[in-house]
C-alpha cells in the first residue's frame, strides 16, 4: 500500500551493514533500513522515512508476510516467470533500539544463505518525493549494487517492473543487442520527428471542423441535384408523383444518385402530354356536367384508339380546357 495521493514505485537499496550471523545461527531480527531517516543510494538518489511506525502499521494492516529472497529474485525473476523461491519470510516489523527491523522466519535454504550473503537490501515503494511508503521484499546480496544486478541501483520513481534494455530496444525498432547509447539516439530521433501536443490537437480540431463543413456542403449539393432530377422527371412524366419519395430515397448516396440518373435518362415518358400543364382550372366551360362527362369519355376513347392512355380525370380536365 502507498500513502493516499502518492505515486507508487519501487526502489532497491543495498548499502546496509553486514548480516549479523552468529555462528551457524541466522539472525531472527534484521535491520531493514539505515538508522538515518534520510538516506542515499550509491547512484545518488535520495529517500527518506518520516515515520518508521507508519511502515510497520502498513505491514500490519496488510496482514501479508514479506518474502526474503536472494538477489531480489522476487522483483527481478518472478515477473518474468522464472524461479524466485523465498528463503524466508518477515513475520513481524517493529522498532528495536530506534531501528526499523523485521523478524524473519528462515527456511533451511535461507539459514545457509544467510551465512553466504553478507548484506540485506529492501525493495520498497516510494512516492515522487522519495518518501518510502511500503516494504515489498527483502533480499540477501553478496555486495551492494553488483554490476550484474542493475535493479539494485534502480531506486527511482518508476513503475514496479523495470523493462529490460532488450525490450526497450525492440520497442524502438532496434536489435536486442542494442546498447543504451543506441536506444537514446533512437529516442532522440523519435522525439524530433514528433510535434507538440498543442499543435497536434489544434490540427485535429481543424481537420474535424473542415470535414464537417465539407460533409454539409456535399449534402447540400446532393440535395440540389436530387431535387432538380426528380422535378425534371416529374415534369417530363418519366415518373409518377406517387413514386417521388421512393426515388428521393434511392438518391441518398452518390452511387444511388448516379443509378437514378441513368434510370431516368433511359426511361420514356409514362404519360402522353395532355395539354393541361400550366393551365388554370378556370379555363373551359363547366356549365353542363353531363355534356362534359360525355365529351371526356369520347376524348378518352379517341386517345385509346390512337394508342395513348389517359385517366378519366385527365380526360375531364382536358375537355374542360378545350381538348377535343
Amino acid at each position: 500500500m502507498t500513502n493516499r495521493g502518492a505515486t507508487p514505485s519501487i526502489g532497491y537499496f543495498a548499502t546496509l551493514s553486514a548480516l549479523p550471523v552468529v555462528g551457524d545461527v541466522a539472525p531472527e531480527w534484521v535491520q531493514l533500513f539505515p538508522a538515518s531517516p534520510a538516506f542515499e543510494t550509491r547512484d545518488g538518489r535520495h529517500f527518506r522515512i518520516d515515520d518508521p511506525a507508519q511502515l510497520a502499521s502498513v505491514f500490519t494492516s496488510e496482514a501479508t508476510e514479506i518474502p526474503v529472497d536472494i538477489n531480489h529474485a522476487t522483483e527481478i525473476r518472478a515477473p518474468k516467470g522464472e524461479e524466485a523461491e523465498p528463503v524466508g519470510w518477515i513475520k513481524e516489523i517493529a522498532i528495536r533500539a530506534g531501528l526499523l527491523c523485521g523478524r524473519v522466519e528462515w527456511t533451511d535454504k535461507g539459514k545457509a544463505a544467510a551465512k553466504a550473503y553478507r548484506y540485506v537490501s529492501p525493495s520498497f515503494n516510494h512516492d515522487k518525493s522519495g518518501l518510502v511508503t511500503r516494504i515489498r521484499s527483502l533480499a540477501l546480496v553478496a555486495v551492494p549494487a553488483l554490476a550484474e544486478m542493475p535493479a539494485l541501483a534502480a531506486a527511482h520513481n518508476a513503475e514496479p517492473s523495470e523493462l529490460p534494455m532488450k525490450s526497450i530496444a525492440l520497442a524502438l525498432g532496434l536489435t536486442e543487442a542494442a546498447d543504451e547509447a543506441s536506444c537514446l539516439s533512437a529516442l532522440t530521433t523519435l522525439k524530433t520527428a514528433t510535434v507538440a501536443k498543442t499543435i497536434h490537437d489544434e490540427t485535429v480540431a481543424t481537420l474535424s471542423a473542415t470535414k464537417t463543413t465539407l460533409e454539409t456542403l456535399q449534402a447540400s449539393v446532393r440535395k440540389g441535384k436530387v431535387d432538380a432530377l426528380i422535378e425534371g422527371a416529374l415534369k417530363a412524366k418519366k415518373i409518377l408523383p406517387a413514386q417521388k419519395d421512393h426515388y428521393v430515397g434511392l438518391c441518398s448516396t452518390d452511387a444511388g444518385l448516379a443509378q437514378v440518373e441513368q434510370l431516368i435518362a433511359a426511361s420514356p415518358a409514362q404519360l402522353a402530354a395532355s395539354g393541361l400543364d400550366d393551365r388554370s382550372a378556370e379555363d373551359g366551360d363547366h356549365s353542363d356536367p353531363v355534356a362534359l362527362a360525355a365529351a371526356a369519355t369520347t376524348y378518352q376513347q379517341k386517345l385509346a384508339a390512337g394508342g395513348r392512355q389517359v385517366s378519366y380525370s385527365e380526360a375531364v380536365l382536358a375537355v374542360s380546357r378545350g381538348a377535343k
